[in-house]
């Protein structure tokens, strides 16, 4: 694996013991993880689970939560920087390690006791993993076009629809899944409102009947995460599968997608240090090319870097305080995303030729860092929502 470089981290002077225990502990885990490994769960696009695993057996897999259902008994601020590590690292479970979490987060939040113990304590030691359904052909970053559906039957409830683009869908265990509740009284719609205010939260196991996996996604960027279909054709979700209130599907998703896009701005951060790492990796290869206009370009690398580690950090100790707004966690998310891909472009055309070079990993952390400005809402829907703060 590569070697980390020695970079002034000065925005971790404040960070607690504790913290610095996670930070270590995400760097120690991340080493372990050869090249050849990443590369392979790249270019054959398989998800390793048996690597998940053992980031849960480390305490990564439900590392922000309390640990009366398992949870890790960490902060945000650690997960972010766990966050970071595997995403510098290139740690092929990275994207899986945050939405796992995302699927925890509603049923800490809105789930029942049973619903706790059912799913909380074996996410957090890797024996289940979550997936997280969202995202349909018609309703990316626009959710309140969500087609699934929920008709209400005798104890419980049956889901038609498809779900698309879903990061590790296809080794999931679980999901947490949103759909339009449809009733006897309201054909689709609650005292008139509109489709979104009938969105309702369910978690459906991976083996009910009527879930089956579709068409599996051969991604460009974000590779090896089993990102594929859902499709539910007449599925039986039994009533005590349901997640939190009628109704209150959008408030169940949206609690945890703003926490979400502050683990994107981590794994963000990671691949913009991950870009420079590479750049000292190709400098040592090539001494002579180390002139000082490159020293200047790459101090200015760094800025970028640590202006996004610091606003990330600042978004996740938001989160701890409880003070997090979907404003702050957009800006976050597209400006860690917007500054990850000018970093590795710019790496890349200081290398030149040679960024083709796959153990660089500077052309792969390209493609993943193109995905992050697009999932779990556009950087262009990020701004459009942070406008509507500001006006």
């Amino acid at each position: 694996m590569t070697k980390t470089v020695e970079i002034k981290n000065s925005e971790y002077f404040l960070l607690s013991t504790k913290q610095k225990d996670w930070l270590d502990k995400a760097y120690k885990f991340a080493n372990r993880v050869t090249v050849d490994s990443i590369l392979e769960a790249d270019s054959q696009n398989i998800f390793p689970y048996d690597l998940f695993e053992a980031a849960c057996e480390v305490g990564f897999g439900s590392l922000p939560f309390e640990p009366g259902f398992g949870g890790g008994g960490g902060d945000y601020v650690s997960f972010a920087l766990v966050n970071e590590v595997m995403a510098r690292k290139s740690v092929p479970i990275m994207s899986s390690l945050g939405v796992h979490v995302l699927c925890q987060e509603p049923i800490y939040a809105f789930g029942t006791l049973d619903q706790k113990n059912k799913y909380l304590i074996p996410s957090s030691s890797g024996k289940a993993l979550g997936a997280f359904g969202l995202t349909e052909p018609e309703a990316g970053s626009d959710t309140a076009n969500i087609q699934t559906q929920a008709k209400m039957v005798a104890n419980g409830y049956v889901l038609n629809g498809t779900k698309v683009f879903i990061t590790s869908g296809a080794s999931a265990s679980f999901y947490i899944v949103m759909a339009r509740l449809i009733t006897e009284n309201n054909n689709g719609n609650t005292n008139g409102k509109g489709k979104s205010d009938t969105i309702t939260a369910f978690i459906v196991d991976r083996q009910t009947a009527g879930l089956s996996i579709g068409q599996k996604f051969d991604m460009l960027g974000m590779r090896g995460y089993s990102t594929c279909e859902l499709v539910f054709n007449d599925c039986f979700v039994p009533s005590e599968n349901l997640l939190g209130e009628h109704f209150h599907g959008r408030k169940v998703a949206l609690s945890s997608l703003a926490k979400g896009r502050v683990t994107i701005a981590s794994q963000a951060t990671g691949w913009a240090y991950g870009a420079i790492d590479a750049l000292m990796v190709y400098f040592k290869r090539h001494p002579k090319a180390m002139k000082k206009t490159y020293y200047e370009r790459i101090g200015h690398l760094l800025a970028l870097a640590a202006s996004t580690r610091i606003k990330t950090l600042e978004a996740a100790s938001l989160v701890d305080t409880g003070n997090l707004s979907v404003k702050d966690s957009s800006i976050a998310k597209w400006h860690a995303t917007d500054v990850a891909m000018e970093v590795v472009s710019e790496a890349m055309n200081i290398v030149g030729i040679e960024c083709q070079d796959k153990s660089l990993l500077l052309e792969k952390i390209y493609r993943d860092a193109k995905a992050g400005q697009i999932y779990e809402g556009t950087n262009q829907i990020q701004r459009m929502l942070v406008g509507k703060f500001l006006t």
